[in-house]
């Protein structure tokens, strides 16, 4: 299983189109086959140990695909591809890391 952790900044200004794109695109994702998890996530104040800081204009999507090629099956999605040309304008940056687990 592969999992991703997809951290954007999202354009001032721009949170709310780009929610509504995830909104549309989210259940689809959902029925594609390998996908095991697609969620999007926004930071929280707490303080457990210390404060944590909070970013009101990051989004971090945490995916779990069964394989890698599920996992590029699903980035040749028409889906994606209409997404991916709607969100490109919306962000400031997007940082990608794929993971595994260990135990």
């Amino acid at each position: 299983m592969l999992n991703l952790v997809v951290t954007m900044h999202i354009k001032p200004g721009h949170m709310a189109a780009f929610l509504a794109v995830c909104a549309e695109l989210r259940p689809q994702v959902l029925q594609e086959p390998g996908c095991r998890g697609y969620d999007y996530l926004r930071d929280v104040a707490v303080t457990l140990h210390r404060p944590t800081p909070v970013d009101l204009d990051r989004v971090t999507l945490l995916e779990r695909w069964e394989s890698l090629a599920a996992l590029q099956a699903h980035l040749e999605t028409p889906h994606m591809q209409a997404a991916g040309a709607k969100l490109k304008d919306l962000r400031e940056s997007v940082e990608l890391r794929v993971t595994e687990a260990i135990f």
